[in-house]
């Protein structure tokens, strides 16, 4: 099976404009994804989704690939599922973010692996162990419960499960933004209307579960993870990448 990664990345955000394009130790920050991505030994490919000339231009001139998709995708999602209609060969697609500059190549192999191996497998992501009450408590980071065969039960922003009393758990399992489809299952979850709990909780992934879709998680060790969402985050990926 045909395998690549897609990386959604457009230019406007409302935090962070002109996001992809900053500069993180001498390269865009979207540049730096790419790279790690295509450590990763299970994608035949990586290629960057994009409905700006200026991220084009800059990949392009890197000897890297990107694509131009449409300004009115709303969603990554959107974006890799106007992708495919113009990419018959590939089995399965791989949603790596594009602001994950600490992306693991290691955890994309294990996701496909596992991915692969699951049957009946339609969709997929990643997640690690947290114990950290900051990182329990804190909204933006989306948290998982799984059945006895690892498929997603339900997301949340809040912290799940938690204790009778309400107390924290001492470690729960805290979603990574990397998702991994078949061709089916990518087809058919940008059809789906939208449903009241993904409106509630603002997680997408909600969607699928809502209409009975399988969501497979893989769950990963040695996570660490920088999200760049605000010139807050940008400063630290700048520290890390100090030559």
């Amino acid at each position: 099976m045909k395998v690549i990664g897609c990386i959604p990345s457009r230019y406007a955000s409302t935090r962070l404009p002109g996001k992809p394009l900053c500069d993180i130790g001498g390269k865009p920050m979207v540049i730096r994804v790419i790279e790690k991505a295509l450590q990763a030994k299970r994608l035949d490919d990586v290629i960057v989704l994009t409905d700006d000339e200026r991220i084009l231009k800059v990949i392009n001139a890197a000897g890297l690939k990107a694509v131009m998709t449409s300004d009115q995708c709303s969603s990554g999602t959107d974006r890799l599922a106007e992708y495919m209609q113009n990419d018959s060969s590939t089995d399965i697609f791989v949603n790596i973010q594009g602001d994950e500059i600490l992306l693991n190549p290691e955890h994309i192999d294990q996701l496909v692996g596992e991915f692969i191996e699951h049957a009946n497998a339609e969709m997929g992501t990643l997640a690690h162990w947290e114990s950290r009450a900051e990182v329990l408590n804190d909204p933006t980071t989306a948290k998982v419960v799984t059945r006895q065969d690892n498929k997603a039960l339900y997301f949340s922003r809040n912290c799940i499960p938690v204790q009778q009393n309400g107390d924290l758990p001492e470690k729960a399992l805290v979603q990574i933004g990397v998702y991994i489809y078949t061709r089916d299952a990518l087809k058919k979850l940008s059809q789906l209307e939208h449903t009241p709990l993904e409106g509630t909780e603002k997680l997408e992934q909600l969607r699928a579960l809502e209409h009975g879709m399988n969501i497979s998680i893989t769950v990963v060790d040695d996570f660490q993870g920088l999200s760049v969402d605000t010139q807050q985050d940008l400063e630290k990926a700048r520290q890390l990448f100090q030559p």
